[in-house]
């Protein structure tokens, strides 16, 4: 097949007029000369911005696909941000580009933001508080049942966007 494919790309160069669809004839060689060790591989040349992503998981090791942050209030869950990552970065640093997003959108500053676990390790940003589900240590009762309530709350909105 990678022949075929082959001789079918350097055809169409000959042939079609200079300029005209190069970049399709681009991302047709890229995929072609592409070894398995290489980076910033082609998986798809229909959607080519597709990365792999590592799950870190034993049953399933990767995903292909596009990173996308999305931002919802608290109580009614109505989407105020939503942002693609173009690249496939550690979720914590997405956290500046999408409350950045979320502040231009709508203007007001969120005070407390409720993450799942793949956000460890910051604990503000953009003066929003950045809370993910850690164990408690020696805090107050009243604090513990305000992050408890926050990601339940959380984790109940993002069972709904699932639906």
């Amino acid at each position: 097949m990678k022949t075929i494919a082959g001789r079918l790309v350097r055809e169409l160069m000959r042939k079609l007029p200079a300029g005209e669809h190069a970049d399709t004839l681009l991302l047709f060689e890229q995929a072609l000369s592409q070894k398995r060790e290489d980076k910033n591989k082609v998986y798809s040349l229909h959607e080519s911005h597709v990365q792999c992503m590592s799950k870190g998981k034993q049953h399933k090791k990767y995903e292909f696909g596009s990173k996308v942050s999305i931002t919802t209030t608290a109580k009614s869950g109505v989407i105020i941000g939503a942002l693609n990552i173009p690249k496939n970065d550690y979720d914590a640093h997405t956290l500046d580009a999408a409350i950045e997003q979320q502040q231009r959108l709508t203007g007001k500053t969120i005070k407390d933001l409720f993450v799942d676990r793949g956000y460890k390790g910051v604990q503000e940003v953009r003066g929003t508080a950045i809370h993910s589900p850690t164990p408690f240590g020696r805090i107050p009762d009243s604090q513990k049942r305000k992050l408890k309530k926050g990601f339940a709350r959380r984790a109940q909105l993002s069972l709904a966007s699932d639906i």
